[in-house]
């Protein structure tokens, strides 16, 4: 079983890497194999909107570090999406991630209707965890924008949103610092494990209630 993480934050040793490693850590206690994309350390250029990679499935940019982390999806059978919370939202380096996975993404156009269907070319559907931090807000509705991308940025790559680990007030409390946290993202990497070993699948209700929702 293969796990790859994509961390969206600048540091490899701060709360969301923290957060992400914790959950690898119990992934691997039970025998999955990962591997971590800090975003931060690759070149990605921005999504130009030339749309080219809906009919070709290939992105026309080059010289930039996308390839190896488009690899990662492609090698991986289950995802962690990873990232702090800046100004309210998502972090410049994730969104430049998931603008990047658009090749991955199967379109079904209805021309009379004007009804899109989002799907991917990728072949088996697989369950993503989302892992979001914010340094000063814990309210309701904080985490709301981090959710719907990783919703929308899972379905282009085949996945499916299987469970949250979202973590307010770290500008007070460090990760680290956190027992309940650290035990629920440990936790949370072994049944991510024995999910995949279960094999069974989707809750597609609830994929359903969160596609109604964003």
């Amino acid at each position: 079983m293969n796990i790859a993480a994509f961390v969206a934050s600048s540091s490899h040793k701060g709360n969301t890497a923290t957060a992400v490693g914790r959950l690898l850590e119990g992934a691997k206690s039970k025998g999955a194999d990962t591997r971590v994309y800090y975003l931060n350390d690759y070149h990605i250029k921005p999504c130009i909107g030339c749309r080219v990679c809906e009919k070709t499935h290939v992105c026309v940019q080059k010289g930039d570090d996308v390839a190896p982390l488009h690899e990662g999806i492609r090698w991986a059978d289950a995802y962690v999406l990873g990232t702090p919370t800046y100004y309210g939202d998502i972090t410049g380096q994730f969104k430049q991630f998931v603008d990047r996975c658009y090749p991955f993404i199967d379109i079904y156009k209805n021309p009379e209707t004007h009804e899109m269907r989002f799907g991917s070319i990728i072949p088996v559907r697989k369950p993503g965890v989302l892992v979001a931090v914010s340094g000063g807000h814990g309210g309701s509705g904080v985490f709301d924008s981090h959710t719907k991308v990783a919703f929308h940025c899972l379905n282009d790559i085949n996945s499916y949103l299987w469970r949250e680990v979202l973590i307010p007030h770290t500008t007070w409390t460090p990760v680290r610092d956190m027992p309940e946290q650290m035990e629920t993202l440990y936790a949370t990497g072994e049944a991510l494990v024995g999910h995949l070993q279960s094999g069974e699948g989707e809750d597609v209700e609830r994929s359903r209630a969160l596609r109604a929702k964003f």
